[in-house]
């Protein structure tokens, strides 16, 4: 009798504070046995609360060579840092121009 071995994923939590992380693969018949070995393999001298397996061929992923999937649709521009070093110089030109109190006050008067 011939066992079929299948390719897990292993995350291990390491504290209730924690996310899971992944920290590799195991060959296994079924996911007990490969929560077994994860633990033999992965936590021998390390702590962990918490241990996931998950199956090699039920995660879904995209092809490497699709970078259509990762294209910007809309220019996001505004969402990196890159211009923020210019927001210093640009403050100082608007106070110059700002007007004051006393001169808004002063232009209401005319």
């Amino acid at each position: 009798m011939s066992q079929h071995y299948v390719a897990f994923e292993v995350f291990v939590q390491r504290t209730h504070l924690d996310q899971h992380e992944h920290v590799g693969s195991v060959l296994a018949p079924t996911a007990d046995i490969a929560l077994q070995t994860a633990r033999e393999n992965f936590l021998r001298r390390d702590r962990a609360v918490n241990i996931w397996v998950v199956r090699q061929s039920d995660i879904y992923s995209t092809p490497y060579d699709d970078m259509d999937f990762f294209a910007r649709e809309l220019d996001r521009k505004y969402r990196e840092v890159g211009g923020y070093a210019d927001n210093a110089r640009r403050w100082k030109a608007f106070k110059e121009r700002a007007m004051t109190l006393e001169e808004i006050i002063e232009d209401v008067k005319k």
